[in-house]
């Protein structure tokens, strides 16, 4: 069986090869950030996916939030999508609070709109997700 996932705007499963994987999704983040971000599967199984992303952001890892950046970048949702209209964004997520020149939400509010995405894409849901941002990385776990 074979279970979907999100990863910058690809969307892969859980039957592909790891090569596969972060190849398509590098490709992409490659368009996206000029070479500036990388992706990288850490395990994969039925169940189960453990993915990362590697990127430089000034980030407090003990603050349980997720920066529009990072969130643009695990969807492939234009960053738009996670600024307020009165800069120019369209917010597809709320609350959308601002640090300076950046706009961010609590990690569960974007777990449910990524849940949202994988859901109204693929059909898939999933029976948990877990993210932590550090100021290199952010990690992700999915579990079907």
């Amino acid at each position: 069986m074979k279970n979907y996932f999100i990863a910058n705007g690809e969307v892969l499963n859980t039957n592909m090869s790891i090569k596969e994987m972060e190849s398509r999704v590098q490709e992409s983040l490659d368009e996206y950030t000029s070479g500036m971000a990388q992706f990288r599967i850490k395990e994969i199984s039925e169940k189960e996916v453990r993915m990362f992303f590697v990127r430089d952001f000034d980030y407090d890892p003990d603050a349980p939030i997720i920066f529009d950046a990072d969130m643009a970048l695990i969807t492939g949702v234009g960053i738009g999508a996670f600024q307020l209209q009165a800069v120019g964004g369209y917010p597809m997520i709320h609350p959308l609070k601002f640090a300076g020149k950046n706009f961010y939400t609590d990690i569960t509010s974007f777990i449910r709109f990524y849940k949202f995405q994988l859901f109204e894409e693929t059909g898939q849901t999933v029976e948990h997700i877990g993210i932590r941002c550090y100021s290199d990385r952010i990690l992700m776990q999915i579990i079907f």
